[in-house]
């Protein structure tokens, strides 16, 4: 028991000092001395220790990075820290034995950085893409779902930075600007001509002096472009007298000074930016220019109050939305060498959702109203419901929620988290009739003051011809929302018969066509013609004619056999009788003309013509026998009922190379692709197996040309020295007879080591093969083993009284082991819960022993 105790208060005291060794070794390193650190040497809990650090002093990751590269860590090293950083932030490479801890801190992490989705953001999701959809802009949309995915629902101007085919790079191809201010590096551009010719290109220098031939150096560090120009103007006066400054036309030398190459100037991104970092960029640069090659800001940034710091002061306040909504740039200035951007984090968010030209998430200055947000969304759309916005505020306790009209409610400030709703207006009319039907102009027609039925027949231009002029119906709506039906007389309306019927409001007024009262009526002709089909019935409709509709007759038509068959209808009779159906015949002769006056029979609604197939006519039938016969290749059948020796006659008879007993038949099984569509199958696999064919191996049918064959087993040898006998098959429309050489092989696969090809030794038997191809695998099954035979047979072992009776092996047969189907392997969660249920049980057995014995 003492040794127990010494070893786990050794092991306390090693648990406690480690961690108080780590906390000292990363005690000494601070924010000022981070570039001292090596970011692979430190372990998770220095690293948590350190970002705890950070986050107390107010830096984020981005600015801890920035400070570092500032004070000389090597780039890689500054990557790998705030790779190691954010993954740290999200929780993500925690180990598993502080799954609780990591997970509460990942959590409120991700609370942080990503604000939860509401259903108001989901539904700005929705009409955001659905916008994108209608545009069919797939880049746009593409680009939209990966920003949503990884950082939540965009604010309003994140669009203008997530793509990668525009770019905002600042243009060298323009005339020099008024205010831009020379620096050193930058090239200047001097051509002078008249009088005297000259052209000067030179830079300038580190203490800003440009340096002239002859002239001397100007000095224009720091100066506007106009104040520049003037400076040099005057210094080439001394050494060119026909520059005239005061009237220059009057001189006899003219000058032009414009702006060459331009220097390189380095920027400082800081703050809530999506890639923040030191830029060196033209100076002819913007802040825009900047905040597009930083990407803009992030999900926490401000797009109101972007800070333009020069030395220690902040310069000027760039606002995005001035850009985008009004296209003003006057805060977009020229930036200059070491020029700080940092974008600070957001004030006030709101988010509106409903008809606005542009739903989204905004963000709002202090003071601003909901008049500047639906400025700042495009306006209302065409079916804004103004009388009512609801607006949902977070009070200090708890949320409320206030209609508001507009324009009384414009002046409302709003502040950060309000969630504004703009709904459509109601989807229905306040003075609106409808007429469907026989009438000649169908729609929705205007509801005025004392509007009657006849009034809208009128407007409808009337009933049509075919119109039912017995009975109409106007479909109401009750005050309850309940329908009801008004019926009336169409003709007695009409004709001022009955009164006539006030309409009311999304009244349905429906004429129905005499068609529409009575069944379709048609003719139906099948059999022996061009155009089988069923056809509509017309009035006074002849044998003749129907026989035309039918584009004629077939070459295997039996003229003297047409039959039409009607239905046997007796109103009088109440009670079901045998006949159901009168059948009558006609004849056609040699002209395809009707004897005397069937050619006038009349036909009925719903009778069937069928033009019968002559008795003895048949199509060619096809065979095909390939390989060793002396006339290989495709025949037709001479008789209904011909056999493999006939085929095998019209061929020629076998050659001398011939091996009749490995001959196979490939006969068709009617499966085609119309068939697989028609059934509702996937594939033809798929109706294969819905035929119930047991113990069929379906991999064995073979498909050519959208046919499917199935192997049959043939003895050719039998046939032929017993003609017309059990062996000599009746052969088939499309059979595929294939009669080899001598074959010397035999094939083992399956559930054996090797499967292989191998010569055939006469004599050997099933379980010789197997072993010559190394014996079977731990899931072959011996036992089950079956021989494919060339001619297409299968023989299996047989077992009787434990007796087994392999089949024969012959040349160009192939032997199958089967396998053992592959068992689900339990995982190691079920293995343990598996045996403990079985020594639970175990356990219970014997405790209810020994309480019988008991």
């Amino acid at each position: 028991m003492k040794q127990i105790t010494v070893t786990l208060l050794v092991l306390f005291l090693f648990f406690l000092f480690i961690p108080t060794q780590i906390n000292a070794q990363f005690g000494g390193i601070g924010i000022g001395d981070i570039q001292n650190v090596q970011v692979d040497d430190l372990t998770d809990d220095q690293l948590m220790n350190f970002y705890r650090q950070m986050r107390a002093q107010g830096f984020t990751i981005e600015e801890v990075g920035n400070i570092a590269r500032a004070r000389g860590m090597p780039s890689s090293q500054v990557s790998r820290l705030t790779s190691r950083l954010n993954r740290l932030a999200t929780g993500r490479d925690r180990d598993s034995d502080a799954a609780a801890r990591t997970t509460t801190r990942s959590t409120d992490m991700a609370e942080l950085q990503f604000e939860p989705t509401t259903q108001l953001e989901d539904e700005l999701l929705i009409s955001e893409l659905r916008r994108l959809v209608m545009e069919r802009n797939e880049q746009d949309l593409v680009r939209e779902l990966d920003l949503i995915i990884e950082e939540g629902f965009p604010v309003f101007g994140a669009r203008l930075f997530a793509g990668t085919s525009q770019s905002f790079e600042p243009s060298i191809n323009i005339p020099t600007p008024i205010d831009y201010i020379f620096g050193p590096d930058d090239e200047v551009r001097i051509d002078i001509w008249g009088a005297a010719e000259r052209e000067y290109r030179v830079t300038v220098d580190p203490d800003g002096n440009i340096r002239i031939p002859n002239i001397g150096p100007i000095r224009i560090g720091g100066l506007e472009y106009g104040e520049a120009r003037e400076r040099i103007l005057r210094n080439l006066q001394r050494g060119y007298s026909g520059i005239n400054l005061e009237n220059p036309q009057s001189g006899n030398t003219f000058v032009d000074v414009s702006l060459g190459n331009v220097r390189s100037i380095n920027v400082s991104m800081i703050g809530e930016v999506r890639q923040p970092g030191t830029y060196t960029v033209s100076s002819l640069a913007t802040v825009f220019n900047m905040l597009y090659a930083a990407g803009g800001p992030n999900r926490s940034g401000s797009w109101r109050n972007v800070q333009i710091i020069r030395g220690d002061t902040v310069i000027r306040e760039f606002d995005l939305y001035d850009l985008i909504v009004h296209a003003n740039q006057s805060d977009n200035i020229r930036l200059k060498d070491q020029d700080i951007i940092r974008i600070p984090p957001y004030k006030n968010r709101v988010r509106l959702n409903g008809e606005v030209k542009r739903p989204g998430i905004f963000e709002m200055k202090d003071g601003e109203t909901l008049a500047d947000l639906i400025q700042f969304t495009g306006g209302f759309s065409e079916n804004a419901y103004k009388e009512r916005i609801v607006l949902h505020r977070t009070t200090n306790i708890q949320r409320s929620i206030s209609d508001v009209r507009w324009p009384e409610g414009g002046d409302i400030e709003l502040r950060n988290g309000d969630e504004i709703e703009i709904k459509e207006i109601v989807d229905r009319y306040e003075n609106r009739v409808r007429i469907e039907g026989a009438v000649y102009r169908e729609g929705d027609y205007e509801l005025t003051d004392g509007m009657m039925l006849t009034d809208l027949l009128d407007k409808a231009e009337g009933v049509k011809q075919h119109a039912y002029l017995e009975r109409g119906i106007i479909v109401r709506s009750r005050d309850n929302l309940m329908l009801e039906s008004v019926p009336f007389s169409v003709i007695d309306i009409i004709e001022g018969h009955a009164d006539d019927i006030p309409l009311r409001r999304d009244d349905l007024v429906r004429i129905s066509s005499i068609f529409d009262m009575q069944e379709m009526m048609t003719v139906r002709v099948a059999g022996a013609v061009n155009s089988p089909d069923r056809f509509e019935f017309l009035e006074g409709m002849s044998l003749e004619d129907a026989i035309f509709l039918a584009d004629g007759l077939r070459d295997r038509a039996a003229a003297y056999r047409v039959e039409v068959a009607r239905r046997v209808i007796d109103d009088e009779v109440r009670t079901k009788v045998n006949q159901v159906a009168e059948v009558f015949q006609f004849e056609i002769d040699e002209n395809y003309q009707f004897r005397g006056s069937d050619r006038e029979f009349q036909l009925q609604p719903f009778d069937m013509v069928f033009v019968r197939t002559k008795p003895n006519y048949q199509e060619q039938l096809t065979v095909r026998i390939e390989g060793e016969v002396e006339y290989p290749g495709e025949y037709v059948l001479e008789k209904r009922d011909a056999r493999l020796t006939d085929l095998i006659a019209q061929a020629g008879g076998l050659s001398q190379y011939a091996f009749p007993e490995g001959a196979s038949m490939q006969r068709i099984l009617e499966v085609t692709t119309d068939q697989v569509q028609r059934d509702g199958f996937d594939d033809r696999t798929a109706l294969l197996a819905g035929l119930n064919l047991e113990n069929v191996d379906l991999d064995r049918f073979e498909t050519v040309n959208d046919t499917t064959y199935t192997p049959v087993g043939i003895r050719l040898g039998d046939a032929i020295s017993r003609p017309y006998g059990n062996n000599d098959l009746r052969l088939q429309e499309g059979d595929v007879i294939r009669v080899p050489r001598q074959l010397q092989t035999v094939r083992v696969e399956g559930g054996v080591l090797s499967p292989v090809t191998m010569r055939f030794v006469p004599g050997r038997g099933l379980q010789g093969y197997i072993d010559a191809a190394g014996g079977t695998t731990d899931r072959g099954q011996r036992h089950r083993a079956y021989v494919v035979y060339a001619n297409g047979e299968v023989d299996r072992v047989r077992s009787f009284l434990r007796i087994r009776s392999n089949p024969s092996v012959e040349a160009g047969a192939t032997i199958i082991v089967p396998e053992k189907p592959v068992g689900q392997q339990l995982s190691p969660q079920e293995t343990i819960a598996l045996t403990t249920s079985i020594l639970n049980t175990t356990i219970l057995m014997f405790t209810v022993i020994d309480r019988l014995r008991d």
